[in-house]
């Protein structure tokens, strides 16, 4: 089940909400499991307060937003703060193969329990893919984000983006859409420099094959994190209000100063 947690170590595989550090920020109650319906939404400004000034730990503040098309879907994500940044992964379970939604949850997991700056995720991914072979396919985009730059790996058709006002860098241009985790991914390890005032994207297919580009942009640069998540899924929502596929988002900025 996705998860946002308050440090490294914490699996991100539960059912709720963990963010237990001293003084941290709350997530609303309304938030919790929200994989139970089909349609929950999460933001967290990423770490603690510091001793009650709206500083944060991390430096971050992420927003979190999975609608399944129908029932628990097949997408999973995690947002941790970890060591001196904070640690994104989003994996969209393959639909129309048996046990998509248990590989998301898988990588999910794994990221959660290994998280760590140092944490090699070309490797863990490889790793995860070898493990998951006849058990089910997924996408992966794991990335670790700090104040300096932004390492990670990737396989298959979730991508992340570093949006800002004079365009996009596509952080994961360089993957392989196909295979998937559990098929014999082959993993693309990324690396790219500092947010430096952009938003970062991280998202399924299901909002980057539907949306328009230039509709994705103007969203994501919008002032609160937590209502452009929620009016990303709203971009591909279909007249009758279903789904086309499910949709996951994460974006992520720079806490202002």
């Amino acid at each position: 089940m996705p998860s946002i947690a308050s440090g490294c170590g914490v699996n991100g595989g539960g059912s709720d909400f963990e963010h237990a550090a001293a003084h941290a920020i709350p997530i609303p109650s309304a938030t919790k499991s929200l994989m139970e319906k089909a349609y929950r939404a999460a933001a967290v400004t990423c770490g603690a307060y510091n001793d009650g000034v709206g500083t944060t730990a991390a430096g971050f503040q992420c927003a979190l937003q999975i609608a399944p098309r129908r029932g628990e879907g097949q997408d999973r994500a995690l947002v941790m703060p970890c060591d001196d940044g904070v640690v994104i992964a989003l994996a969209d379970g393959a639909g129309g193969i048996s046990g998509g939604a248990y590989a998301a949850k898988h990588v999910i997991d794994a990221v959660g329990k290994l998280a760590s700056h140092a944490t090699d995720w070309s490797m863990l991914l490889a790793e995860l893919d070898h493990e998951q072979i006849g058990y089910g396919q997924t996408t992966a985009v794991v990335l670790w984000v700090s104040r300096n730059k932004i390492v990670g790996a990737s396989a298959g058709d979730s991508a992340a983006w570093v949006i800002r006002p004079r365009g996009i860098e596509d952080v994961t241009r360089g993957q392989h859409t196909k295979p998937l985790i559990g098929d014999g991914a082959i993993v693309t390890a990324v690396e790219s420099g500092p947010l430096a005032g952009g938003t970062l994207l991280v998202a399924s297919d299901g909002l980057l094959r539907y949306a328009k580009r230039d509709d994705v942009v103007r969203v994501a640069l919008g002032a609160d994190l937590e209502v452009a998540a929620r009016e990303l899924v709203e971009l591909v929502r279909l007249p009758s209000g279903d789904l086309p596929d499910d949709v996951s988002v994460i974006l992520c900025r720079e806490a202002p100063a």
